[in-house]
């Protein structure tokens, strides 16, 4: 299983073997820079020269995006993250572009997080989820219904901090049914029925 910044996209779906599960979080591309250059806005990125991830979406978003709005960059690209983030922190890009969770993560890891910032645009829409092998269908129906018990966990208000609690005392029977205390939840899925209660 696969969970991380990987972008559920048609390729990935259909031509590498992968089976994306669901989704767990949408980001979008954004762009970091330094304080120093007084921006408020991506549409201010004009001749900006763009440190990028090889080989990921965000060229192909930052690339649409320049063009969509008549604007010239020079993309910089590097194959790791942590890259991309050294060469702006040297002053070798004007700003770098990756999804927004990745830059709030590679922003409190530079010298002085307080100096930068992420500039409000979002350039894409990312679904993130967990990915599993293409064709081990037991496994990615495990894996999907993992996340939907723990976004129906979340929508019930049942946490790792309170979960004991309410497995012995569900106040619902969509609880009572999500923790195994009624029903058999975890019979089709061949896992025990207190599975989703188990593994908090």
């Amino acid at each position: 299983m696969l969970s991380r910044n990987t972008t559920w996209t048609s390729s990935r779906d259909t031509g590498m073997g992968m089976s994306f599960t669901g989704v767990t979080y949408y980001d979008g591309i954004g762009f970091l820079t330094h304080n120093k250059a007084g921006l408020k806005s991506a549409k201010e990125l004009n001749g900006a020269t763009v440190c990028i991830q090889a080989g990921t979406d965000t060229e192909l978003n930052v690339a649409d995006y320049f063009k969509a709005n008549n604007m010239k960059y020079t993309p910089v690209t590097f194959d790791r993250s942590d890259e991309s983030a050294k060469a702006l922190e040297s002053g070798r890009c004007d700003t770098l572009a990756s999804d927004q969770s990745q830059l709030y993560a590679l922003r409190i890891k530079l010298s002085n997080p307080a100096e930068w910032i992420v500039l409000p645009e979002v350039i894409s829409k990312e679904p993130l989820g967990p990915v599993v092998r293409r064709g081990d269908d037991e496994w990615n129906s495990v894996v999907r219904w993992t996340l939907f018990a723990m976004l129906n966990a979340e929508e019930m208000g049942v946490n790792s901090k309170n979960v004991d609690e309410k497995a012995a005392n569900p106040t619902t029977p969509d609880m009572a049914h999500l923790l195994g205390k009624e029903g058999d939840y975890g019979k089709d899925l061949k896992l025990d029925n207190k599975w989703a209660y188990k593994h908090h």
